[in-house]
């Protein structure tokens, strides 16, 4: 009722993400931490809202230490702006 919002998508936020989803951190031109080599890890926790509620972020378990492009890390885990998580299918072993 009060201080309550509605449940709709964010615009930042891209389809296929959430908790437990495969994700590659790219580099975007509307801000954000420069990744190192685009990093895949896990979603696994919400990581909030920045700037005034205007953007989400989830904080993403790494695969292997990721650096920034300015050297920074190893990083285990980090949080991350939903506009830099593109959603990965993952590799399926067809034989």
């Amino acid at each position: 009722m009060f201080g309550r919002r509605s449940p709709t998508p964010r615009p930042d936020d891209r389809p296929g993400l959430g908790i437990g989803a495969l994700v590659q951190v790219v580099d975007t031109d509307r801000g954000g931490e420069r990744w190192a080599d685009e990093p895949l890890g896990v979603i696994v926790a919400p990581g909030g809202n920045q700037l005034g509620g205007s953007q989400r972020t989830w904080t993403v378990a790494f695969a292997e230490p990721a650096y920034t492009t300015d050297g920074r890390g190893p990083f285990e885990r980090a949080t991350v702006l939903s506009r830099q998580l593109v959603p990965v299918e993952p590799a399926t072993d067809e034989a």
